[in-house]
Formats: C-alpha cells, sequence, structure tokens
C-alpha cells in the first residue's frame, strides 16, 4: 500500500510539474485580461518577466530609450519580474564606475525596495568577465537578480563568476544561428526550434550550479530572402491569411519543423511589404512536437522550469495559444463543430483545448494550403453567403465531379469556406448565409478538409427549441 501511494504522489508531483511553465510579457503596455488570468492560472504559471524598457548607451552614459512601463496592476496574482534590455554602444560598456553606478540607481528604481529585476543583455563572448564583475555590484543594491543568457556562455571564461553574481539564470534556447546565406529550397533557413541542435547545447547547462530556466520559443517569424539567398529582414504586421492563399506565392516544398519556404511567381506585396519576383519569403514557427520534445530535454538536463518567449496575445506571430501550450504532450486533436448563430450566420468553433495550427503546404500542389469549410445539400438550396471572418467563400455545383463547376451562389449545391488556423476556443463566423425559401439547416451537412479528425460529414448544431411553460 505504501508503495502505491508512493507512487501515485510522484506521478501527481510529475505532472504538475509537467504542467509548470512561466513567460516573457513583451511589448505589452496593458495589463492581464481575466481570461488570460484565469488561462495562466490554470496551467500553474507563478511568474511573468514583464519587458518594461530597453536602456542604450549615449554619450557615455545609459539612458532610457523610452519611460520605463509601471507594472503596477500589470497581473494580480502574479510574480511579475520587471525585465530591462541593455543594449551598449561602446566596447566597455561599464566603464567607468560612475557610468555603473548611474545604471544601478536606475535599475534599483525598477526593481523597488526588495523586488525582483531581470536583466536581458546578449553580452559578447570576451566581455563575460566585465559583465560578471558588473552584476556583482548590482547584485547589492538589488538581490534578487535574474538575468538572460546565450546557451554557449557554460564553456566561455568568466562564466563561473557570473553565476556566482546572480540569483537565477534563464539561457534561451532559440535563434541559435543567424539567418545564413544562399537560402534556397534546398538550403533552408534554420527553425527557431531544432531538437536535435537544443541536445547539444543544452547538456553543459546540467553542471550549472544556481537555479537557470530554459527560455523557449513560442512565436513565429516572417522572412523575406533576395534572389541571391540573403535576408532582406522581418515582415511585420502580418496574418497568416496574407500569405498562406497568397495567389502569387508557390510553395517551395513540405513543412519541416515549422518552416516553410515560398518563391514569389510576380512582383508582389506581402501584407504591406513589397516582395520581388523571384524573391523567398520563409515562415517559420514553432513546431509543436518540437516544443515539446525541448521541454523534456531541459528539465531532465536539470532546468528548474521554462520560460516561453512569448505571452500569447492572440494574433498569429505570438504562436501556440495559451491553451495550446498547457499540455504540448497531450494526445488529442482539435474538435472543431458547425453550429447556427444568429443574424442567418454560422460559427465554426475549435471546441478543444488544442489548436488547429497552420498549414502551409499539403502533398497534392504548390497551393495546397489551408483548410476548406465544406457545406453541402442536396439540391441548390443556398440564395446568399458572404466569407465573413473566412479567407473565401466559392460555391460549385456537381462538387464531388473530378472538376467540381464554378457556380453562382443560388445555383450552387456546396459552398467552400477557406481558413487557415483555428486556435483553441477561437470561433470563425460565416456572413450572411441564407437559404431558399422552405429550407433549413437539417437539409445540410458539412466536412472540414485537410483536418483528419474532423474530414467526416456531420450535420449542423442547432439552437435548442424552447419549450413553452405550461
Amino acid at each position: 500500500m505504501r508503495r502505491a501511494l508512493a507512487l501515485l504522489l510522484f506521478t501527481v508531483l510529475l505532472a504538475a510539474r509537467a504542467a509548470a511553465a512561466d513567460y516573457w510579457v513583451w511589448h505589452r503596455t496593458s495589463p492581464l485580461t481575466p481570461a488570460e488570468r484565469e488561462a495562466l492560472t490554470a496551467q500553474g504559471v507563478t511568474t511573468l518577466y514583464w519587458h518594461v524598457g530597453e536602456m542604450a548607451q549615449r554619450s557615455g552614459r545609459w539612458r532610457w530609450k523610452t519611460p520605463p512601463r509601471s507594472l503596477r496592476d500589470a497581473a494580480p496574482g502574479f510574480r511579475v519580474v520587471p525585465v530591462v534590455r541593455l543594449n551598449p554602444a561602446t566596447r566597455q560598456p561599464f566603464a567607468p564606475a560612475a557610468t555603473l553606478e548611474a545604471l544601478i540607481a536606475d535599475l534599483r528604481a525598477v526593481a523597488g525596495e526588495s523586488g525582483p529585476l531581470q536583466i536581458d543583455y546578449d553580452c559578447p563572448d570576451r566581455l563575460l568577465p566585465d559583465y560578471a564583475a558588473a552584476l556583482q555590484k548590482v547584485r547589492r543594491a538589488i538581490p534578487h537578480l535574474s538575468i538572460t543568457a546565450l546557451t554557449q556562455w557554460p564553456r566561455v571564461k568568466g562564466f563561473d563568476s557570473l553565476v556566482r553574481s546572480v540569483e537565477e539564470i534563464v539561457p534561451m534556447f532559440y535563434d541559435l544561428q543567424a539567418d545564413p546565406t544562399g537560402v534556397s529550397a534546398e538550403v533552408p533557413p534554420p527553425p527557431l526550434l531544432d531538437p536535435a541542435q537544443l541536445a547539444a547545447v543544452i547538456r553543459p547547462w546540467t553542471a550549472c550550479p544556481i537555479p537557470w530556466r530554459a527560455g523557449l520559443p513560442n512565436f513565429a517569424r516572417l522572412t523575406v530572402f533576395d534572389r541571391t539567398g540573403v535576408s532582406r529582414g522581418q515582415i511585420p504586421n502580418w496574418l497568416w491569411e496574407d500569405f498562406c492563399f497568397h495567389k502569387a506565392l508557390r510553395t517551395l516544398a513540405p513543412t519541416r519543423l515549422g518552416v516553410t519556404l515560398f518563391r514569389a511567381d510576380t512582383d508582389t506585396r506581402v501584407a504591406a511589404t513589397p516582395v520581388a519576383k523571384d524573391e523567398l519569403v520563409v515562415s517559420r514557427f514553432t513546431d509543436r512536437a518540437a516544443l515539446a520534445q525541448a521541454i523534456a530535454s531541459a528539465r531532465s538536463a536539470g532546468a528548474k522550469d521554462v520560460v516561453f518567449f512569448r505571452l500569447p496575445d492572440g494574433t498569429g506571430p505570438a504562436g501556440w495559444s495559451l491553451a495550446n501550450l498547457r499540455d504540448l504532450a497531450a494526445n488529442q486533436h482539435p474538435r472543431l463543430m458547425l453550429r447556427a448563430a444568429a443574424d442567418d450566420r454560422l460559427e465554426l468553433i475549435n471546441a478543444s483545448p488544442i489548436d488547429l495550427g497552420p498549414r502551409l503546404s499539403g502533398e497534392k500542389h504548390d497551393r495546397d494550403r489551408g483548410y476548406a469549410l465544406e457545406i453541402d445539400a442536396p439540391g441548390p438550396l443556398f440564395r446568399e453567403a458572404l466569407a465573413g471572418d473566412f479567407w473565401r467563400v466559392g460555391a460549385h455545383a456537381e462538387p464531388d465531379a473530378k472538376k467540381p463547376i464554378a457556380v453562382a451562389v443560388p445555383l450552387a449545391t456546396r459552398l467552400t469556406f477557406w481558413f487557415s488556423n483555428l486556435r483553441a476556443g477561437a470561433t470563425l463566423h460565416t456572413g450572411l448565409l441564407q437559404l431558399a425559401p422552405g429550407a433549413s439547416l437539417d437539409n445540410v451537412r458539412y466536412r472540414i478538409l485537410n483536418s483528419a479528425e474532423n474530414d467526416a460529414w456531420k450535420p449542423v448544431t442547432l439552437p435548442p427549441t424552447s419549450t413553452p411553460a405550461p
């Protein structure tokens, strides 16, 4: 009996540990929403590393680029650690002594009287001993001091002094190499997270003598490479629909570890960024299976916890949703359902804690991308159909023929609503969807193409009918 209880306790503790994770919160001024607080609590999150500002050197002094953000009431119920990004412009950023003293005064003002602080600084290897010496002085004023770290630091001179200078260290196990030159379909850029590469760089951290957390990615990136394979930079402010269904972009290879390559057939724009003919557009998001494997590797190597960069905010570039990150190892699949909504619309709901991730490459052809909600009727019952939240809606007759016939909506027996992804708990609404007089949703069925778990025909879920009170 004792052995069984001990095994049960171990299993519970292991499960609790597997559920724990923390987040970096970046470029955000608004407090957490009630829904975010609820999701973070359910996930077991205790700490948020909240970016409050960046300091750069000007005229030999550290100065704020913009005034640091206040974190008062930003996340009630959570331990909030302010993060300050340092961006020096000199070869000796912590000299003379007066420069460092002024920096410490500014940092202490952010940390408060006895509060924690994290410094985010990509220190060059040659300056690691100087950085360690500076941190020793910082810690006298800020005892609860945390820093981010580059993965190679355990092999660098000065690392032993560095870890004695701080309370906690958070190495960032992503973007482990810069974008290479000569990028092509045969030589793609590196993924955001490669489990094989991570396994090699995480090994030295097993000997770290102080508590450390593994920084792991939860974001997506869209990059343009010119005709020679050199990066032209990142595309800002994009949506998955901006390139998932882009007619001028041709998929070059299947998605691997979250990396998908496209080539522009003509001069075009992606989001608001110009892309020339034959340039490459590369989508990189954090592969879900790779992220689960990385979490297991980090904990096996002795990491106290993991910290995701960054807290999801509902946008495409922000990565997987909070619900999805709660248990990446779960053997579940997205469960989608279509139901009637108000005002002659339908709503497609992801009624599961698992995201339906972006589908950017398929097996049929180079534009086999995204998902399709198909709504089928035994005859031409449709009178009006608008796309609503979906990318596009198409209407066809003889839909099961080798070449379905595109027709006007009143002549169609099948409508197809295209979409790129659907997060856990999220909803997409159609626009106005009107049926012929006398027809009802009982006469139609639906399925989701390109999602194996949802591709069987099903009836539309109807609202419950109310029964008059006796």
